[in-house]
């Protein structure tokens, strides 16, 4: 769909009350965050379908050909509020701003009896500070806040971006910041997801890759760190030989979306790890949900939804 009529979903006036708050009372969003209703479990079935929305605070606001299409923030908001409707959808990824934008958004809808983030789970992204094509790509510390932040904000778990170039020394600054993120976390016994992935520098760009042979040496060193490893979920890419790569952990993994796919493709790639072992536990996708082609954000999350949650265990 080229157009999303975002009227429908989050009204200007309701777009307008989000600086509005800002402006004269700028802790709604945590008051908020108080009388949210939450899930008493952190999965309902065993199986999480999360949309992630955290590209914007990295500066990557590309889909496709259109390099600024998550620039509209209106927009965006209203893709997110219609796919969070969805019963199947279990929650959001996203930076700590529009986490709070979310529950302003919420709180004012939640008047009219149209709130949408009740029983949804809240998941932030820590480390946002490795910016593409900056000399210091690799080196991504923690630019958000911190478990206490967390619970403030009623949010149930956390995410850390985690890629490695064995050629870059900057890549062990971040390998060391996720071990200081899982510590964090687990002060309040929080689920965190780490996104490992191994990059190699092509044309002027980190390229992820998929192979098996790279990606489970990785997983077993992701796994190690921290102080415990029993609050960390993995999300990974969808690779060949996938079994080979879920066969080496113990920790449940969620798959990633990663560059805009068609509809069908990606609907395949989920049918198929769902499928490969227990350890998948379903899926974290952003663009492919937020901004499908030929159909709607809703549409597709509930495509999702119905593959990590009709068969669950």
């Amino acid at each position: 769909m080229s157009d999303f009529i975002r009227e429908e979903v989050v009204t200007l006036n309701d777009f307008k009350k989000i600086t509005h708050h800002r402006v004269y009372s700028p802790g709604f969003a945590e008051e908020v965050a108080k009388n949210r209703k939450r899930r008493k479990t952190f999965t309902l079935d065993g199986n999480l379908n999360i949309v992630a929305v955290d590209h914007p605070a990295r500066g990557s606001l590309a889909v496709g050909e259109k390099n600024l299409a998550m620039g509209n923030r209106h927009d965006l908001l209203a893709r997110l509020v219609s796919v969070l409707k969805c019963d199947v959808m279990d929650g959001v990824l996203a930076s700590t701003d529009i986490l709070e934008e979310l529950l302003i958004l919420h709180g004012e809808m939640h008047k009219k009896g149209k709130g949408f983030l009740d029983e949804k789970l809240l998941i932030t992204s820590l480390n946002r500070g490795g910016l593409l094509g900056s000399v210091w790509e690799l080196n991504d510390p923690i630019t958000a806040g911190n478990v206490r932040t967390c619970v403030k904000l009623g949010i149930d778990a956390s995410k850390m971006l985690l890629r490695v170039d064995m050629s870059s020394a900057d890549t062990l600054n971040t390998i060391l910041a996720c071990a200081e993120g899982v510590r964090d976390m687990n002060k309040e016994n929080m689920p965190i997801f780490l996104e490992p992935l191994p990059v190699e520098y092509i044309n002027n760009q980190y390229k992820i890759v998929k192979q098996a042979d790279s990606l489970i040496p990785l997983i077993t060193m992701t796994a190690a760190l921290g102080n415990y490893s029993r609050n960390i979920w993995l999300k990974i890419p969808y690779t060949e030989e996938f079994n080979r790569v879920v066969d080496s952990t113990t920790l449940p993994i969620v798959i990633l979306g990663g560059e805009r796919n068609s509809l069908e493709n990606t609907l395949q790639s989920i049918k198929s790890a769902m499928k490969t072992g227990h350890q998948v536990r379903g899926a974290m996708l952003g663009r492919n949900v937020l901004y499908p082609e030929n159909s709607t954000p809703a549409a597709v999350a509930e495509a999702v939804g119905l593959i990590v949650h009709e068969g669950s265990r």
